[in-house]
């Protein structure tokens, strides 16, 4: 499935989701801002200098979708479920389950490190042998009826849920050299043109094809917070099937503003005559961008690939390999801190980073407070992750830090911020 993203609302999506559900049309669109912690009906009745006048549900329900349709500024995405992993078994045997139980956590510690090769660390291949030492949970359940139909292994196919303990999977990767990359991580949207026996198209949001299924899927294997286009009529006004084929960078990334993805992956995928695929894949985040090829007999094979190299690239950019088990120190100067609720709420943002071992003050002044953060990665990697967050935005280049001298200067080892109110 797609990853929710804090500050950005999939209001067709979400809206349709509820509808499928059986939520009637206001229902549905009040439930987008129940979500949001708004009450859309409070203000039922606007007062003025001479009367007061009641909106009927339809028209508070009609302005409520507009606001839900519109797409806001997106700092990042929470990734769920990192730690989790579902395989399908053809029973409940011990000696099947041992063996999806081995394969969950080489699933979870690639999702965790971001690194392909994590799995090939000797002190990670010999967790894998012996999963159960991390294990928190596990259960069964029946397969989707979408799957029931096809032709499985085993007298009694069904798929089993693997939990694994988060702090016993961070210490191996951390003691293995890999780094542990923190569930806020950029959005990226994928622009992804099919051609398949002579049918051409994008794929989008709401596509009932099966290969959509396949994207979500092994973008949830991998970590990655993928986000499809709508392709409504705002889309199509500005990208085509041509623009994405012919890989026309400035068309696609224009179309994309209105999602404030931090990255943008392009795909092509082509069904050959002799019924094989073949992939390229383009990700571009600013003014870098890597590609890569792909080549499979099913469409699941060329769509990993894509999903895989995605998840490796931004790795090296959000969760650099931070040398071993020497730790790093960020410092961190947050302005706009004007209640010791802010205070709370700074510093137990700062805690919650995955990346942060040790949070302490340095310094408080009147609407300022510095931090010595303690790291178990990169200076880097974590100021970039702090930036995809909600709480803190980044000062503006050239701005003076409250009660400073001087211009504050950003560097890898001190960073400005700014708290969200």
């Amino acid at each position: 499935m797609l990853v929710h993203r804090p500050g950005y609302i999939d209001g067709f999506s979400d809206l349709a989701a509820r509808r499928r559900g059986g939520q009637g049309f206001h229902s549905a669109v009040a439930g987008c801002f129940h979500e949001w912690g708004w009450n859309p009906y409070r203000l039922t009745c606007v007062k003025s200098s001479h009367s007061v006048r009641c909106m009927s549900k339809s028209t508070i329900s009609g302005l409520l979708l507009a606001l839900c349709l519109l797409p806001v500024m997106a700092m990042g995405a929470e990734v769920k479920s990192l730690y989790e992993a579902e395989m399908q078994v053809p029973d409940q045997t011990r000696s099947e389950r041992g063996l999806a139980m081995s394969a969950a956590l080489a699933e979870v510690v690639t999702k965790v490190s971001g690194r392909r090769d994590a799995r090939l660390q000797p002190k990670v291949a010999r967790a894998i042998r012996r999963p159960a030492q991390l294990l928190q949970q596990y259960r069964y359940r029946a397969l989707p009826e979408d799957r029931q139909g096809e032709l499985m292994p085993g007298d009694d196919p069904q798929l089993v849920f693997f939990h694994f303990d988060k702090k016993a999977v961070d210490r191996l990767l951390r003691e293995s050299g890999l780094p542990v990359w923190g569930a806020t991580r950029p959005a990226v949207l994928a622009w992804l043109a099919v051609e398949d026996a002579g049918r051409r198209y994008l794929l989008s949001a709401d596509s009932p094809d099966a290969l959509r299924r396949v994207v979500e899927r092994e973008a949830m294997r991998r970590g990655l917070s993928l986000l499809l286009p709508l392709l409504d009529l705002q889309d199509q006004r500005q990208v085509s099937f041509a623009d994405v084929w012919g890989r026309f960078r400035d068309p696609v990334l224009q179309a994309s503003q209105r999602y404030r993805p931090e990255a943008v992956l392009m795909g092509r995928l082509l069904r050959t005559t002799d019924g094989e695929w073949q992939a390229d894949w383009w990700i571009v985040e600013g003014k870098d961008s890597e590609r890569w090829r792909a080549n499979g007999v099913l469409p699941v094979e060329v769509v990993e690939e894509g999903m895989a190299g995605a998840v490796s690239w931004l790795a090296q950019r959000y969760a650099p390999l931070g040398g071993g088990s020497e730790a790093g120190h960020l410092r961190v100067t947050v302005d706009e801190v004007r209640s010791l609720a802010d205070f709370a709420r700074v510093e137990g943002y700062l805690q919650s980073l995955q990346q942060v071992a040790h949070v302490r003050v340095r310094q408080l002044q009147a609407g300022r407070v510095d931090f010595g953060l303690a790291l178990q990665g990169s200076p880097e990697g974590v100021a970039q992750t702090i930036a995809l967050g909600r709480v803190l935005t980044p000062a503006a280049p050239g701005t003076e830090p409250a009660g400073a001298g001087t211009a504050a200067v950003l560097t890898t080892d001190s960073q400005h911020y700014l708290l969200r109110h």
